[in-house]
């Protein structure tokens, strides 16, 4: 929560006046208030057309996560294997639908309830003391969903690939890479993990402002917002490495 809800709550706060005052955009104190109780992403998904719905989403999860530790392994299993179908039956259904319909869709939390479940399966690769050295043949796969995706000239199948495989495979890699990241890779990974929500909540803000220069401006603003919050903490993440 220290990590989250500074940030996220003065975000709100600047992207929902610059939705006013910049870009003109129809928004009410009503969609203020859905932000600020996490439930904007149900009932006015698109209302700050910007990112918060993926941080509302997480914020319901960190409920049910003390709820789904709290029982046992088999259990544990059977919670993460279900959030995986939800997302692969889901994501394989939307996937085919009209654009507009499939661009709302995509945003709905069913589309990302799988990241958890590949989560809750890290976790029980790493308390069984998986090692990573296989890894490599799983990221070369990726790269060739991914250069198949590059070059689908089919809308449905690009969406298909994008959308799709390329969600759906990088999950579990990130969980492995998660549970035994290669030596070379650590640093790297775990700096990137204590930056990234920074990053991830100022970039878009900014891109819109300025352009791709603003993508610089956000990373920036992520580091001059963030790591004055949580420099003990990134420093000894760091160091524990």
């Amino acid at each position: 929560m220290r990590r989250i809800w500074p940030l996220y709550f003065l975000a709100v706060v600047i992207v929902f006046l610059a939705d006013i005052y910049v870009f003109h955009v129809g928004v009410t104190y009503y969609d203020l208030i859905l932000h600020f109780a996490f439930v904007s992403f149900v009932f006015a998904p698109f209302s700050f057309q910007y990112l918060f719905w993926s941080l509302q989403l997480e914020e319901w999860m960190y409920l049910a996560i003390p709820f789904i530790h709290a029982v046992n392994d088999k259990l544990k299993f059977y919670v993460a294997t279900s959030l995986i179908v939800v997302t692969l039956i889901y994501s394989a259904f939307i996937v085919s639908l009209p654009y507009n319909e499939f661009h709302l869709l995509y945003f709905m939390p069913p589309f990302w309830l799988g990241a958890y479940g590949w989560g809750i399966i890290g976790y029980f690769l790493k308390k069984k003391g998986y090692r990573s050295e296989n890894i490599h043949y799983i990221i070369l796969g990726l790269l060739f969903v991914l250069y198949v995706t590059l070059n689908a000239r089919n809308e449905i199948a690009y969406e298909f690939f994008t959308r799709f495989l390329i969600y759906n495979l990088a999950l579990p890699v990130f969980a492995l890479l998660i549970v035994e990241p290669p030596k070379v890779l650590s640093r790297v990974t775990v700096f990137l993990g204590e930056v990234s929500y920074g990053v991830y909540l100022w970039t878009l803000l900014f891109q819109e402002l300025f352009g791709v220069t603003g993508i610089v401006y956000g990373i920036l603003t992520a580091i001059a917002t963030e790591f004055p919050l949580r420099r003990r903490e990134i420093r000894k993440r760091m160091v524990e490495v």
